[in-house]
């Protein structure tokens, strides 16, 4: 499979949501979080225009965004632990003091949690999606459906880290009653969470 304006480019494909065909990303737009041709991409824009398409978000649901978070905790959760063992074997085979392995626990949680921000961070920035978000079809994009700046990214990274390990209910509560699905990262970054097909 290659891309149909440029033969050459095999890698990085999505397909047009309209034509299905395959493209590279400099041969789409996205337009409500979805890839359009250019040749398609008129055709889009016009129902929007004109209503025929609801222009309307397919926001994602809080089931969807907790499967995401899930997805990406775990993954942590494997580098972690061995991590985690291994320096704490590490430290009573030397005959460590005690108060040790509080210390490694309190490194690695602030070391953890440092490197989520910056994973989520560069993602996001990247794609607009984690691992999580890819594992269950959804994508952060802006109030009107488009990519999300690099600020954005790392903006809503770092509102929902600190939540996250401080206000982690507090932080989705908007989300359960805001008719956009809002959590506080979202208000914060001006972002939505949507449903995200290829």
């Amino acid at each position: 499979m290659a891309c149909v304006n440029h033969p050459a480019v095999n890698m990085g494909l999505v397909r047009c949501r309209r034509c299905g065909q395959s493209f590279c990303r400099n041969c789409v737009v996205a337009l409500r979080a979805q890839y359009y041709c250019a040749r398609c991409k008129a055709d889009q824009v016009r129902d929007i225009q004109s209503g025929t398409e609801a222009g309307v978000l397919e926001l994602a649901t809080i089931g969807r965004r907790f499967g995401a978070q899930w997805v990406d905790g775990l993954l942590f959760l494997v580098v972690f632990i061995p991590v985690y063992v291994v320096l704490l074997l590490g430290a009573q085979a030397g005959s460590a003091p005690p108060n040790v392995g509080l210390g490694l626990t309190a490194l690695l949680t602030i070391g953890g949690a440092g490197l989520v921000f910056v994973y989520e961070g560069l993602m996001l920035s990247s794609r607009g999606q984690t691992l999580g978000k890819m594992a269950v079809g959804i994508k952060v994009v802006t109030p009107e459906g488009q990519d999300i700046s690099v600020g954005q990214a790392w903006g809503r990274a770092l509102v929902r880290q600190v939540f996250f390990s401080y206000f982690a209910l507090i932080n989705y509560l908007p989300a359960l009653v805001t008719k956009q699905k809002t959590a506080v990262h979202d208000l914060a970054a001006k972002t939505r969470v949507v449903r995200f097909r290829r």
